[in-house]
């Protein structure tokens, strides 16, 4: 039975369909070596072919010549030394002559042309002088599927324009574990917007770009698969996460860009469940292949093949580890990178026999596909000129409208007070000293009045300040005085002007002061405002990683396509009257991200101690360095305890002070109660924005720009209680463990929950409703409407968010507390309306039960949605399940279910039952393996060699996949751990002609 299981699966491969919708691919194919198709499915680091930045020959020869290597990846300064003089990087014209002379060589060579990628994640990133963008957290956060789209398109047309088609994003994991490195590299944590944000990325980067020769890049989902949550919170550390989760969850955003046309897809570093993803046939054939239907090119991480041995210590050696990932999934390229290993051991695999020629060629198919795709095979010798070099760095603006859509507003109030003192006169107040006595108001009689507008904007800053006098003859006397007045709290006027004309009063307590921000600019003249923080001044810090380099910059001057760092554009944008004071708090030190130490100079903190006390208002930017990948673990989520010390010696040296918090940050770090300190005023996030996030910031905080951002993830509030908003209704807290035993849970503490962010002015909801009615049947879909109205005083942008929750389940599934269904945006000027509509399919109502089945439940379901402190309810019934959408398992489950009974009502019938049905599987697996064989044989006379499946535009390669061939362990025992093999592999090397296909 091995045996003939074994036939089966060799025939399966041989027998597969030919279906190639473009016959040169398939002569291509046919007329192609061993070696030639190998090397098709190899990538190397382009610093295997180069020397000093150039291009070496005598290497590209070497590696084009004798390994015959199909792509290459990488900027030759991704790993530049910091110390290093000289350019960044190369410009697009310089990349075209690079990939001219390689494509040039393979032509000569009669190679098909070599197909060049970069990690292009947040813009054309290794492309010299090219926008940059902030980094795809940020992009979350604007939840606008066309900015995003925009944002796709320029990256393609810059990448383009430097002669590489295919760019290595978008990253479409799931940021659960907050800790995880590469939080900011993803579109947060719910797979909703994960997905609709990575579509609209795809459809961007896949759109024409105008080049006559590159007309449209390809894009690669990444990283495939259930990448992003490790519990240590460390990059490729092994993943445990139960298959419905991974089904209802982390699948979801890889099966859109599936169905939005996806150009390739590449596997994750992980271990899943115990299993090496580069190893899943699970993950990367069944479901990949078989159950999304993709049917692009599948290529590895970084040398994630031999890491099967050298890492995941899951393969006897390398060659077992290359037939382990090569037989068992449906991987079409490996990122080796750096040496020929993978070549040397596939060769020898497969005139061993271990691996089918046939696997091969559904491999270089795929490649095949890709490259007519992208007109690479239509132009093997790229130009060394194009139109699209001359549009490289001129998209500012819109970096700079991503970056303002971005910024999230997560705090803003005013000072509490504990008690609310009598009405007294106003007073001056001197900065230094504090308030003098009461003056009476008769005082003001004879005064001259100075500028009203220049008294207002000098006390409007600060909430002690906000009703005034106009005084007149202490402006001589006493000429440092602010022109201010003391006040217990908001205050109302209520004595009119006196004879002299001026404005007096008594000042009338509240209990809160009106929200710090905005800080108007025209409230700011004579103003004193201290910045200080380690990423108020830094370029890199806004930029993150996998910028100019794989770590990110070395120096603000990296940026050749420019931008603003925060105390750049507050210094522009301020009245010229204010004073800006800008210390650097504390700098951060990072040999290591997990020991990274923000430290603080003695002199540097008193300098900002003594500007904290003569200011007017503290921004204090904060945040983490920049990092990319493994390198950027970290054992505390924790900020630096530099940066908290910094804010917390602030809020007690100059406790009246008013603080605004900035973060630039990849991910959520713990702020460990800085927000809750009284000074601290308002929040304001950022996230990684780019480098023209400075100026966003410093609009969202002079009100230049009203904020509209919402969190694409929760933001946690402590280190034990991490979590996603869509967790189910049992992750709850409890105070005590009788209110625990009684049933008196509660919330667990977040700092603030996905979907939060505030607005300088308010919206309200009305007019809920369920389209055409309040019922609807599986499988279908219903409308939801809801009016928004902007009831502030001034315009602003405002997303509503759409859940769905079942209070309930029936099926012993326990439901999310909320499940988010949809998202719109709208602008509105103050006072105005607008309907908001969504479409929903019953689909996304949708779980996996405990047999990997999906499931909608007929019966009850809540729509809701919030604004401020108001939330909206809809209830929404969901008819009974049509049998038609029925998964095969649960018919074949109901029909053992029904047999079990008629057996169990009659034992005699057991035993023929049991015969009946042996005879039929093994009648059934006979005529199955005698139709493949039939069937390779005939395909073999046919000579067609392989086949390649495309789309309607020439795209995709074919999904259909038999299982695997042998396994490593396998080979093991056939030779003893590859010893026979190597000596195949060495006698075989001069016949590699005889394996071409006939």
């Amino acid at each position: 039975m091995r045996l003939l299981g074994r036939a089966c699966l060799l025939a399966a491969y041989c027998a597969r369909p030919v279906r190639a919708n473009d016959g040169e691919d398939v002569r291509t194919l046919a007329k192609m070596s061993l070696a030639e198709k190998i090397g098709q499915m190899t990538q190397i680091d382009i610093s295997l072919v180069m020397t000093d930045k150039e291009i070496d020959m005598d290497k590209l020869r070497i590696w084009l010549g004798g390994k015959r290597v199909g792509s290459i990846l990488n900027s030759p300064y991704s790993g530049r030394d910091c110390d290093a003089d000289g350019p960044t990087g190369l410009s697009a014209g310089e990349w075209r002559k690079v990939v001219h002379a390689v494509q040039k060589e393979a032509q000569r060579l009669g190679l098909p042309p070599v197909l060049f990628g970069l990690d292009s994640v947040h813009g054309a990133s290794y492309v010299r002088g090219a926008t940059l963008f902030g980094q795809q957290i940020a992009l979350a956060a604007t939840f606008d599927r066309e900015l995003v789209r925009q944002v796709g398109e320029v990256t393609a047309r810059d990448s383009i324009a430097a002669g590489v088609p295919w760019l290595f994003s978008p990253i479409l994991d799931l940021a659960t574990q907050p800790a995880f490195p590469r939080v900011y590299e993803s579109f947060g944590e719910d797979p909703f917007v994960v997905s609709e944000l990575g579509v609209a990325m795809i459809t961007g980067i896949q759109a024409e770009t105008g080049d006559a020769q590159l007309p449209r890049a390809a894009a690669c989902m990444k990283h495939f698969f259930g990448y992003a949550h490790p519990a240590n919170g460390h990059d490729r550390s092994p993943v445990y996460v139960p298959e419905a989760a991974l089904r209802d969850y982390y699948l979801r955003p890889f099966a859109a860009a599936v169905r939005a046309g996806v150009a390739s897809v590449m596997n994750s570093y992980n271990e899943l469940n115990g299993v090496p993803i580069v190893a899943s046939r699970k993950w990367l054939r069944t479901v990949l292949r078989e159950e999304l239907g993709f049917e692009g090119l599948l290529v590895t991480d970084w040398g994630e093949i031999n890491n099967l041995y050298s890492f995941h210590h899951a393969a006897l050696s390398e060659e077992a580890a290359v037939l382990l990932a090569i037989n068992r999934t449906s991987i079409d390229m490996s990122m080796v990178p750096l040496d020929e290993g993978f070549i040397r051991h596939l060769t020898g695999l497969v005139r061993a026999g271990a691996v089918p020629l046939a696997r091969i060629d559904e491999s270089v198919g795929r490649v095949l596909a890709l490259k007519r795709r992208l007109g690479l095979l239509q132009a093997p010798v790229l130009s060394e000129e194009s139109s699209l070099i001359a549009l490289v760095g001129t998209d500012a603006q819109l970096a700079l409208d991503s970056a303002r859509a971005s910024v999230t507003l997560l705090a803003n109030r005013g000072r509490e007070l504990t008690a609310l003192p009598k009405p007294k006169s106003c007073a001056p107040v001197q900065p230094q000293t504090g308030a003098s006595e009461g003056h009476d108001v008769a005082n003001f009689a004879q005064a001259e009045v100075p500028d009203a507008a220049e008294c207002r904007s000098r006390c409007a800053i600060t909430p002690r300040c906000k009703t005034w006098l106009y005084q007149g003859a202490w402006l001589t006397t006493q000429p440092n005085w602010p022109i201010c007045f003391l006040k217990d709290g908001e205050a109302t006027l209520r004595s009119g002007p006196d004879e002299a004309g001026n404005s007096a009063g008594t000042c009338e307590p509240t209990d809160r002061a009106p929200p710090l921000l905005p800080l108007e600019p025209a409230t700011l003249a004579r103003a004193r405002v201290l910045l200080t923080g380690p990423t108020a001044n830094s370029l890199v810090y806004q930029s993150g990683g996998w910028s100019v380099r794989w770590q990110g910059a070395c120096r603000d001057s990296d940026f050749e396509a420019g931008g603003e760092t925060l105390k750049g554009a507050l210094r522009r944008l301020l009245p010229s009257e204010t004073t800006l004071v800008h210390t650097a708090g504390c700098t951060i030190h990072a040999p290591s991200h997990s020991t990274a130490t923000c430290d603080i100079d003695a002199s540097d903190m008193n300098a900002t101690l003594a500007a904290a006390l003569a200011s007017d208002v503290a921004v204090v930017a904060l945040g983490e360095e920049n990092y990319t990948e493994k390198p950027g673990d970290i054992d505390d989520l924790s900020l630096h305890t530099g940066q908290l010390e910094l804010v917390r010696r602030i809020a007690l040296h100059a406790p009246d002070l008013p603080i605004i918090l900035v973060l630039i940050s990849g991910r959520p770090r713990l702020l460990r109660g800085l927000p809750q300190l009284p000074s601290v005023l308002a929040v304001v996030h950022a996230y990684v924005p780019g480098p023209h996030g400075g100026t966003a910031i410093a609009e969202v905080l002079l009100g230049l720009t009203n904020p509209s951002g919402r969190l694409p993830l929760t933001y946690p509030a402590l280190p034990g209680v991490l979590g996603t908003h869509y967790q189910t209704f049992a992750a709850r807290c409890s105070g005590s463990a009788g209110g625990y035993l009684s049933g008196g849970t509660s919330d667990c503490p977040v700092e603030y929950p996905f979907g939060h962010g505030l607005s300088y002015t308010t919206f309200g909801y009305s007019k809920f409703a369920s389209q055409p009615s309040t019922q609807v049947s599986h499988p279908g879909s219903f409308g939801v409407t809801l009016t928004v109205t902007n009831t502030g005083q001034r315009e602003g942008r405002h997303t509503v968010l759409l859940f769905v929750t079942q209070q309930y389940r029936s099926g012993g599934v326990a439901p999310e507390v909320q499940r988010l269904v949809g998202f719109s945006s709208v602008f509105l000027s103050a006072g105005a309306s607008a309907e908001v509509q969504f479409a929903v399919r019953t689909d996304a109502l949708g779980f996996y039960s405990e047999e990997m089945e999906s499931v909608v439940e007929a019966g009850e379901y809540r729509l809701f949605v919030r604004t401020g402190r108001a939330t909206l309810e809809l209830g929404l019934r969901v008819l009974s399940t049509s049998s038609s959408a029925r998964g095969p398992m649960q018919v074949l489950t109901q029909a053992g279910y029904a047999l079990f009974a008629a057996t169990h009502a009659n034992p005699i019938f057991m035993p023929w039952l049991a015969i009946a049905l042996s005879v039929s599987v093994l009648s059934t697996l006979c005529f199955v393996c005698g139709m493949l064989v039939s069937a390779c044989f005939l395909r073999q006379r046919a000579g067609t060699g392989a086949y390649v499946v495309l789309d309607k535009q020439g795209f995709h390669a074919s999904s259909t996949h038999p299982s695997a061939g042998p396994d490593s362990n396998d080979l093991a025992t056939r030779n003893g751990r590859g010893t026979q093999m190597n000596s195949l592999m060495m006698e075989g090397r001069d016949q590699e002609n005889d394996l071409r296909p006939h």
